[in-house]
């Protein structure tokens, strides 16, 4: 039975899968039917303020804080991918996501000059290897509004999201761990997030997983289900994200997932419950990918597995520029970025409004405690080995990875705050 079971899982994660390569090669080819002429238009209107950010290869909104550094290299290439015109058809363009660019420029400047229609010199290339699932909302955004009405529209809706995740956990049983999510948030520097196009999506879809668990928040107390759930996540995080910080759609949510449960579960319960989600969310996240890799290859009759394994290649190697990267030195330039004031205020005030609760659970329960600690660690392992195995990106793109050392804080948090209070374990 257990093994029919498991027989029935796999073809519901490979459906969902197929369903999901044919909805956002769909969804890309749509984007790619609409005019780009009222973006240009749009993009135009701000061109002052995109002169004055990409003078320079990275912008930062508060001056000499790596944290609210935009990477608009990236942005400037998914607009430059987003305003691409050719005669082939919306389906070809759709998979070989095609960009301008001039190898003696920056990707930025290639931009500024493509949005005042100055195309000489320039060759098209193509960004294959991702699904670049940002196309349709970019497009049907900036076509309708200016790039800074965009970065409002940005933040208002990562606000209105977050406050409708505390909502839902405090009506669905999550209010003790509001607090962590709140922190979290601040982490994220709301402020970059809003401005740069590539980090929003990330933002987007932890918020919106959030609602939804808590939404579904029995239901996922089966495992099954929320193996459903996880595969889920990978799968859409990897269409919409072009590699900054995925790993916090899945550390945010499956921290949640894991204080927030009412059943009592074993220490190997959850152990086990952490690895299936864990395995669920890098599945389909992987899956999703080679899915893409797959599509561009037989469409496009060139080999991108080759490109994208060397990119892999790339990002995985201790090397930059013949230096020699040690674990320590990308952890280092990583941790930097979190070691501020006002984040370790965040972080260790409430924390210590907690220790009373934390001691009780020790003195009452200590199954229960040496279970949080335990389910506790292997989150804050989680970014260090994605550190680790990504060195060379980590190290590279700091100031938008760093970010993913929030999920070992959040967890850390979040143990704290979910135990009993002092009067529940005096009753006991």
């Amino acid at each position: 039975m257990a093994g029919m079971n498991t027989l029935k899982m796999i073809r519901n994660l490979i459906l969902i899968l197929l369903i999901a390569i044919v909805s956002g090669l769909a969804l890309n080819t749509i984007a790619f039917s609409l005019p780009v002429q009222p973006v240009k238009e749009n993009l135009t209107e701000n061109l002052e303020v995109f002169e004055k950010e990409m003078e320079s290869e990275y912008f930062r909104v508060i001056e000499n804080d790596d944290a609210t550094m935009l990477d608009l290299y990236t942005d400037a290439l998914m607009m430059n991918t987003m305003i691409y015109e050719s005669d082939q058809s919306n389906f070809v363009n759709a998979v070989a996501a095609h960009h301008y660019f001039n190898e003696e420029q920056t990707m930025q400047q290639s931009f500024l000059d493509l949005i005042e229609e100055k195309i000489e010199g320039k060759e098209v290339y193509a960004y294959a290897r991702y699904w670049h699932g940002y196309l349709l909302p970019l497009k049907l955004a900036l076509s309708s509004m200016t790039y800074l009405d965009f970065r409002i529209l940005n933040l208002f809706l990562q606000i209105l999201l977050l406050g409708l995740a505390v909502k839902t956990m405090a009506e669905q049983g999550g209010r003790k761990l509001v607090v962590p999510l709140l922190v979290a948030f601040v982490f994220l520097m709301p402020v970059a997030t809003a401005y740069c196009l590539q980090y929003s999506f990330i933002v987007y879809i932890t918020l919106i997983a959030t609602i939804l668990l808590f939404h579904f928040r029995e239901n996922l107390d089966r495992r099954k289900n929320a193996i459903y759930f996880f595969f889920i996540i990978g799968v859409v995080t990897n269409y919409f994200d072009l590699l900054t910080y995925p790993l916090i759609t899945f550390g945010i949510p499956a921290v949640l997932l894991l204080f927030s449960g009412k059943k009592k579960t074993t220490i190997l319960e959850s152990l086990i419950t952490f690895a299936a989600i864990a395995c669920a969310w890098i599945g389909g996240y992987a899956l999703m990918w080679v899915g893409k890799w797959t599509v561009a290859t037989l469409v496009l009759h060139e080999n991108i597995y080759l490109d994208a394994i060397q990119q892999i290649i790339l990002r995985t190697n201790d090397e930059v520029k013949n230096l020699e990267l040690t674990y320590s030195m990308v952890l280092e330039k990583n941790l930097k970025l979190l070691q501020r004031l006002p984040y370790a205020l965040l972080f260790y005030i409430p924390l210590m409004m907690k220790i009373p609760s934390v001691v009780a659970l020790l003195i009452h329960d200590q199954r229960l405690f040496f279970q949080k600690i335990l389910i506790m660690s292997c989150f804050v392992c989680v970014p260090l080995v994605w550190i680790l195995v990504l060195r060379n990106h980590s190290f590279m793109h700091y100031f938008y990875t760093y970010r993913i050392l929030i999920i070992a804080s959040f967890a850390i948090q979040c143990a704290a705050f979910s135990t009993p209070s002092l009067l529940r374990n005096a009753e006991e």
